[in-house]
Formats: C-alpha cells, structure tokens, sequence
C-alpha cells in the first residue's frame, strides 16, 4: 500500500496521481478541509453515500477521501470524446438515470462486496436549492443487499465553484464531512422491501442532515 501526507493510499498509480492533482486544485482553488475522514475504514467494502449539489461532488469527495472509490456516472457523457476514458480510468462507471438500471446496481453490489469503497448520491439527482431530497429505493436495496458500512457525507462549496448550467469555476470555500456509519439496526427485516428501504433512506437523509446541522468531525 502507498500512503501520502494527507493519509490518502491506493495500489492504482494512475489513480493515486491523480488523487494529488485534484487534492492540490481543490485546495488551491476552494482551500478544501476534510473532517471525519477517520470514519472511512481503511480495508473492506463501505458505501459512501452524500448530498449531491455539483458535477464536481466526486472529485471534491474523493479529493477528501482516505482511500480510491468507485462511483456511478450518467451513462451520456461516457460518449464525450477524452472525458469518458477520463473518469473510466478513475473508477466511474455508467447507469441509466432515466431508467432502473439492474445491471449498475449489481456491478454497485459487487463491487462493495469485494471489498471496495463506492460513492452514491441517494438522491439521484442534483438539488436545485441545496436542500436534501428522499433517497431512492435503488440506493437503498444497495445498501441492504451489500450489508458493509454505510458512511453519510455532508459537503458544501461545489454548488458555488461550478454552479448549475455553468461551465466556469469560480473559487469557494469547500468541505466536506463524513459521519459515522449509519446504525440501520431499528429497521426490521419485512416482507415488504418496499417499506424497509423507505425506513433506510429516512436514516440516510436524516444522518446526511444531521453533518450539515452539527458540523463537527
């Protein structure tokens, strides 16, 4: 394993550059602080699961982040020319947002199950005002069939340096904070899955709530 100041490690060299170039832009241009990076175990699978506010939520992430992740991206812009095979060389891979996509979902599970760290915005889309909207129930049956740690993110700033429908930065003050793992214990198995992810995505929005109302690490 290699290791850098900020604790970051990864085995993936192309990955691990990268993490430093992105780590020093979101420093330089929005002075980035992380908190609760502790939280994040270092070996195993655990889903990270945060508010989503920018087109830059899974860099500034996973600039903040202690170890690579995986994340899911719109399948549309795996068709830009360079920008697909960018973020491919960095663990993105497509789903289907206008559509339930079974196969991200089981690529999601798998990948947790073998030991890795992925990103999800429960949400599935980004919020137009920075409130937080429900989770969906994919998010949720991810979380429940992996059975790994479920790790909420609050972060603020992105939707500042690259606000919506705007394609220049502009500096902002970034953060970003990762709780503790969420305890899904109180929600009981049922039949009825529907009515148990619902139960789950109310404790992911509401511990995702709590990192905005208490920031503290």
């Amino acid at each position: 394993m290699w290791y850098t100041n900020n604790q970051f490690w990864s085995s993936n060299r192309i990955y691990r550059w990268g993490h430093r170039i992105t780590n020093l832009f979101c420093k330089v241009i929005g002075d980035l602080e992380g908190f609760g990076v502790n939280h994040i175990p270092r070996q195993g699978g655990v889903l990270i699961v945060a508010n989503h506010i920018s087109l830059l939520d899974p860099v500034i992430i996973g600039s903040a982040a202690s170890r690579e992740i995986n994340y899911m991206a719109r399948s549309d812009v795996f068709g830009i020319p360079g920008l697909g095979r960018l973020i491919t060389a960095f663990n993105a891979f497509p789903v289907n947002r206008w559509s339930p996509d079974l196969g991200a979902i089981r690529k999601t599970v798998s990948l947790l199950k073998e030991g890795n760290a992925v990103l999800m915005f429960p949400e599935g889309t980004r919020s137009y005002d920075g409130n937080l909207g429900k989770a969906s129930d994919g998010a949720c049956f991810i979380a429940h069939r992996a059975n790994v740690p479920t790790i909420p993110v609050f972060h603020n700033g992105a939707e500042k340096l690259l606000p919506r429908g705007s394609m220049r930065l502009r500096r902002a003050k970034l953060t970003v904070r990762f709780g503790k793992p969420i305890d899904f214990s109180g929600i009981e198995e049922t039949n009825v899955k529907r009515e148990m992810y619902q139960q789950m995505g109310v404790k992911m929005i509401d511990s995702i709530t709590q990192l905005r109302d208490s920031p503290s690490d």
